[in-house]
């Protein structure tokens, strides 16, 4: 098959954590208002797991006989699929049975391209997870954004924002995909043309009759707090950026607009994808400074040519926000969902980094077959523990018996898995510690 996978475990179970999540925001003991685009994401998400065991079974499979138990799997999986979106959702068989077929089709295509293409890159169980994320994103706002630009009305502004986030993400999907089938585009002068004129194109896209970026530009204008906020987190970038190129030379809180937190995260997701497509297509002048600032900050687990570690860490901290279904209230708020929506930061941003420093600097006891220490998880535990009671006791979080017995489980099970796991545990960690505090 041409698949060369990153020097790991296969990490099958990786590939039922999105349908997990989504079933808790659906199912679980919250009553979360789920429209009917997510209700429809949901189902879909079902069928490409069902796709992805499909995948793995086929791959163990004789070779001579894999084409025709693909094509028996997928036909499988996709009628399944339509199935559950007519008892469900009462859809037209022949809607529910393209709808089922487009993604799972789509889902094929890119799970099997992209381990092709980057060699080494992904476990068959983290590719399952990133293209289902993918497909997912897409048939999302396939859903959501034809229908919000040709309904009259303009939506809460919420919704607004997030339409923007998706037709930039588009944008840079765009871009990427453009530059991986056509190879002239990746010459220094074309790629520039193409970038500008597509995510220039994405920000003055005419949202409700005013371009994107001024719709942007007046929500943060609209009151000081959000002016004073995105100030704060211009700085945080400006200093990280000092601070990555002094390594460089070295090495020759959710907080009150959840808006703001949500639509910038989508932003820097397109952004990354961009640089690491920048740098793999070694653009001028960019190029070296970007090469030399990734080889700073990659490890063990970048063992292909894609650096992906910026990009999981985004993603891990981000994805709370990006899977709930409404991940900001009427306040512009967490409201009562903050610690569900924290559990990428609580897991990977505090767990994760605990587990780093206390290992470094007091670890003396490995955990059998690994490098991770013990006294690391003890920090990755604690450090999560005093974090939710801060949280706690300055009221930003509600806790009852049921809640807390949850939180702590979380944090034992997410600590566990990252000092035992052999996958990317800053893609891991952030889905298991959602699903189990959308249990509560």
């Amino acid at each position: 098959m041409g698949i060369i996978t990153r020097p790991a475990g296969n990490g099958y179970y990786l590939s039922i954590l999105p349908v997990l999540c989504h079933s808790v925001n659906v199912w679980g003991r919250d009553k979360l208002p789920v429209d009917l685009a997510y209700k429809r994401s949901t189902i879909l998400c079902f069928g490409l797991f069902l796709q992805s065991l499909a995948t793995f079974l086929s791959l163990r499979g004789r070779t001579s006989a894999r084409s025709a138990t693909k094509l028996l799997y997928l036909t499988c999986t996709a009628a399944s699929t339509a199935f559950l979106f007519w008892v469900c959702l009462k859809d037209n068989v022949a809607i529910g049975l393209a709808s089922a077929t487009a993604g799972i089709v789509l889902y094929d295509l890119v799970y099997f391209r992209i381990l092709r293409r980057m060699p080494k890159c992904f476990t068959l169980g983290e590719a399952s997870i990133i293209c289902q994320g993918f497909v997912v994103f897409l048939y999302n706002a396939f859903l959501k954004v034809p229908r919000l630009l040709l309904d009259g009305k303009a939506p809460p502004m919420v919704n607004q924002l997030a339409l923007i986030m998706q037709i930039i993400v588009l944008g840079a999907c765009v871009v990427i995909t453009l530059c991986h089938f056509v190879k002239l585009l990746r010459k220094t002068f074309l790629f520039w043309l193409l970038a500008i004129a597509v995510m220039g194109s994405a920000t003055l896209f005419p949202i409700f009759g005013q371009p994107a970026l001024i719709v942007v530009v007046q929500f943060i204008l609209h009151e000081p707090k959000r002016m004073q906020i995105v100030s704060l987190y211009l700085t945080m970038l400006l200093l990280t950026s000092i601070f990555v190129v002094w390594q460089i030379r070295k090495s020759s809180r959710l907080w009150y607009q959840c808006t703001i937190l949500y639509v910038g995260s989508g932003f820097m997701l397109a952004l990354l994808l961009l640089l690491e497509t920048c740098r793999l297509v070694k653009l001028a002048p960019i190029y070296g400074t970007l090469d030399r600032a990734v080889a700073c900050f990659i490890d063990e687990k970048d063992a292909g040519a894609v650096a992906l570690t910026p990009i999981y860490l985004l993603v891990g901290c981000s994805m709370p926000l990006w899977i709930h279904p409404v991940p900001c209230d009427l306040t512009d708020s967490a409201g009562l969902d903050l610690l569900k929506l924290m559990a990428g930061v609580l897991s990977v941003g505090i767990g994760d980094t605990m587990a780093s420093v206390c290992g470094f600097y007091l670890g003396r006891h490995r955990w059998p077959g690994s490098v991770k220490s013990v006294e690391g998880t003890l920090g990755c535990m604690l450090g999560q523990v005093a974090t939710i009671y801060a949280l706690f006791h300055f009221r930003y979080v509600q806790l009852n018996t049921l809640k807390a017995a949850t939180a702590g489980v979380a944090i034992i099970v997410n600590s566990l898995i990252e000092a035992r796991t052999d996958q990317v545990d800053n893609l891991v960690i952030p889905f298991v510690t959602y699903i189990i505090l959308g249990t509560a």
